[in-house]
C-alpha cells in the first residue's frame, strides 16, 4: 500500500496494476456521492479503504470543476489543527482577521470540488464537526469522501462499508503482487490450492495479502504458508506505506488503541470463539463481575461499529458477528498477555461441550 501526499487526486496515485475485486464498491460509492454530500467509507483495518476512495474520488475528479483533493488525516493528532490541515492541503489562504475554519468556509465558497478525508477514526468527533459546518452552509458546492473505521454519523450523510475481497479476488490480488516481488513467480493450477489457503489465513485483506505476497521475495510460496500457520506479525512493510500500515499487527493496534478498556477486553475474551457467534453468545461466554452482561453487549455493538467485528454474511442467520482471522490472532495475543488465555479457553470448551456436545457451530 503506498502513502499518498496531500493534494489534487489522480489516477497515478493508485496502486500498482489498480485495484482487483473493488469494481462494484468504486461505483457505489460514486453513487452515493451524487446522493449526499458526505459519504464515509468504513471497514476493517486492511480492508483497503483508502485505495478504494482513491479510485472512486480519481473517477469522479472530472465532474468537479475544481477536482478532487486529498487530505491524509493520520499523522494529525490535535483536532483543533484540522482546518488549519485541510487549508495547507488546498493552498487556501490564511485571512487572519477571522478563525482558520471561517476562513476555509469563505473560500470554498467560490470552489466546487471533491474533498477526500483519509483516516478519521482517531479524529472522528472533530472531523463530524468539521463536515456539519462545511455541509450545512449552502452556498458551498464541496462533497466531502471520508475513510474512517467508524460512521461520522453528521445528519444526511451516507456510510458505505467495505468488506474483505472475495476469495477469487484475493487470489488474483495475491498473484499480482506476488509477481512484483518475484518476477518468476506464475498463478497456475499446482499452487492455486495454497494461495488460497494463505489468502483465507489473512482473511482476504488486501493489506495483509500484499505484505504476504512481498514476502515471496525472500521465501517460497511453501515457507510463506508454513510461516503463517505461527506468525502473522512478521509481515512488513514497503517503505512508501503509511506509518499504521508498517506491519499488520500495527495496523491492527491502531484501532485497538482507540478502544476503551471494556472493548479491548471483550476483543481479547471474544478470541477463544472459533467461529460466528451471536451477541446471547458473547453473553454467555465472556461476561464475569469484571466485564458484565451489559458491558458486554455495549462493547460488541461499539466492536462492530469501529469495524472490529464484522456482521457474518456468509452465516445463514442474521445477527451474527465474526472476527476475521488476524484481528483474532491480536486478541488472542492480548489474551495471552493477560495471563488469561487458558481460562477463556476452558470456559469456551464448556459452553461448547454444555451447548452444542462438543462441536462447534459456525
Amino acid at each position: 500500500m503506498r502513502c499518498h501526499e496531500p493534494g489534487p487526486i489522480s489516477a497515478p496515485g493508485l496502486p500498482p496494476g489498480g485495484l482487483v475485486g473493488r469494481a462494484s464498491e468504486s461505483a457505489a460509492i460514486q453513487r452515493m456521492v451524487g446522493r449526499a454530500r458526505l459519504v464515509t467509507i468504513t471497514g476493517l483495518p486492511g480492508v483497503g479503504k483508502t485505495a478504494v476512495a482513491m479510485a472512486a474520488a480519481a473517477a469522479m475528479r472530472a465532474n468537479f470543476a475544481d477536482g478532487a483533493w486529498l487530505v491524509t488525516l493520520d499523522s494529525l493528532r490535535d483536532g483543533n489543527l484540522l482546518p488549519h490541515t485541510i487549508a495547507d492541503a488546498l493552498d487556501l489562504p490564511d485571512r487572519l482577521t477571522r478563525s482558520r475554519l471561517d476562513g476555509v468556509v469563505d473560500a470554498l465558497r467560490e470552489r466546487h470540488l471533491l474533498l477526500v478525508l483519509d483516516t478519521c477514526e482517531h479524529l472522528a468527533g472533530d472531523s463530524a464537526a468539521l463536515a456539519a459546518r462545511l455541509l450545512r452552509h449552502p452556498a458551498l458546492d464541496v462533497r466531502i469522501l471520508a475513510t474512517s473505521r467508524e460512521s461520522l454519523r453528521v445528519p444526511g450523510g451516507l456510510t458505505v462499508t467495505i468488506r474483505p475481497l472475495r476469495l477469487p479476488h484475493a487470489v488474483t490480488m495475491f498473484g499480482q503482487r506476488a509477481a512484483d516481488a518475484d518476477p518468476g513467480f506464475r498463478m497456475t493450477q499446482e499452487n492455486r490450492e495454497t494461495v488460497e489457503a494463505i489468502c483465507q489465513r489473512l482473511g482476504q485483506l488486501p493489506l495483509a495479502i500484499d505484505l504476504a505476497a512481498r514476502q515471496l521475495a525472500v521465501r517460497s510460496l511453501e515457507e510463506l504458508q508454513s510461516r503463517l500457520r505461527a506468525d502473522y506479525w512478521f509481515l512488513r512493510k514497503s517503505e512508501a506505506s503509511p506509518a499504521r500500515h508498517e506491519t499488520l499487527r500495527t495496523a491492527i493496534g491502531w484501532t485497538h488503541q482507540l478502544c476503551p478498556p471494556a472493548e479491548r477486553l471483550l476483543w481479547a475474551r471474544l478470541s477463544v470463539l472459533g467461529g460466528s457467534f451471536e451477541l446471547q453468545d458473547a453473553l454467555d461466554i465472556c461476561a464475569d463481575r469484571h466485564l458484565p452482561g451489559q458491558a458486554v453487549a455495549s462493547a460488541v455493538t461499539m466492536l462492530a461499529a469501529r469495524s472490529v467485528l464484522l456482521m457474518d454474511s456468509e452465516s445463514r442467520r442474521p445477527g451474527r458477528f465474526r472476527l476475521a482471522l488476524p484481528l483474532r490472532a491480536y486478541g488472542a495475543d492480548m489474551l495471552r498477555a493477560l495471563g488469561d488465555d487458558a481460562e477463556w479457553q476452558r470456559r469456551y470448551q464448556a459452553w461448547l461441550h454444555a451447548r452444542h456436545g462438543g462441536a462447534r457451530e459456525d
